[in-house]
């Protein structure tokens, strides 16, 4: 599980310099105000704490007792992607993993964005899968491969960054290891460069096939800066975990999360 760890933190630390790249001189924008909701709901008295609240997070609602969200896992099926208009994950598997306070839409409604899809192959990683084109690469490292949104393309001050990363595990590393070392990568992520910070409960999700998980989170920097995301980690074959890490501007996580980490999961093949 230690391997597990130094690899997503090695690629986090890329996401940080990736991810925050400043603005060349950029011009002053009017950005509409934006209403936090904040969370006024209690706890019942002597209720169980989740996996999430035991390591420090608050966890947003999670799965009934019992269900299995990679029983839904079939040709033609994509809730994976799905947000409404507020930035809240409407499902994981097929229930909702609400994030609040939510990231409120502007007044004025934007349109929403295009994307034009290109492919992609991370030769150390044995992986191929599309995004979108003209994605910066560094694959400097031999289990790492980052994918960054030119500086040009930058929203609201964030770059999107979708992290690959590839790490081995022993022969007897099960699901239940694999939550938990998700569990601890969300929590350590949440310390780096955030006043707030919100991750959804674990569900489970297939990935090139093979059984795994992830979670969703949002983020509030220190300058104000609204982030979400997203990590997807899955047991491969010959004792693999493989981990793809999304983050990006809050505003835009429907058009990233329906559109973009949708392809990628659905085209991403080994080679």
């Amino acid at each position: 599980m230690k391997k597990v760890l130094f690899v997503m933190m090695l690629a986090l630390a890329l996401v940080l310099v990736a991810g925050c790249q400043p603005k060349a001189d950029p011009a002053p924008v009017n950005q509409p105000d934006v209403q936090e909701q904040p969370d006024t709901q209690e706890q019942p008295t002597g209720s169980q704490q989740s996996s999430l609240e035991q390591i420090g997070q608050p966890a947003a609602e999670g799965l009934p007792e019992g269900y299995n969200p990679s029983d839904e896992e079939s040709e033609g099926i994509n809730v994976e992607g799905e947000f409404n208009k507020e930035g809240i994950a409407m499902h994981a598997g097929a229930t909702a993993i609400p994030l609040d306070p939510v990231d409120m839409p502007s007044p004025t409604k934007r349109p929403d964005l295009t994307f034009t899809f290109a492919s992609y192959t991370a030769s150390k990683l044995g992986i191929t899968f599309e995004s979108v084109a003209g994605y910066l690469v560094d694959d400097s490292q031999s289990d790492v491969y980052v994918l960054t949104e030119p500086i040009e393309q930058q929203k609201d001050n964030y770059s999107v960054v979708f992290t690959f990363s590839r790490s081995t595990v022993n022969a007897g590393y099960t699901l239940n290891n694999l939550k938990a070392d998700l569990r601890t990568f969300a929590a350590d992520l949440g310390k780096v460069n955030y006043q707030q910070w919100r991750v959804s409960d674990t569900a489970e999700r297939t990935l090139l096939g093979k059984p795994g998980c992830y979670i969703t989170y949002r983020g509030v920097q220190y300058d104000g800066t609204i982030v979400r995301g997203r990590v997807h980690m899955a047991i491969l074959d010959n004792n693999r975990v493989l981990s793809i890490h999304y983050t990006g501007p809050g505003e835009y996580n429907m058009d990233y999360s329906n559109n973009v980490f949708t392809r990628i999961r659905s085209t991403l093949k080994t080679i």
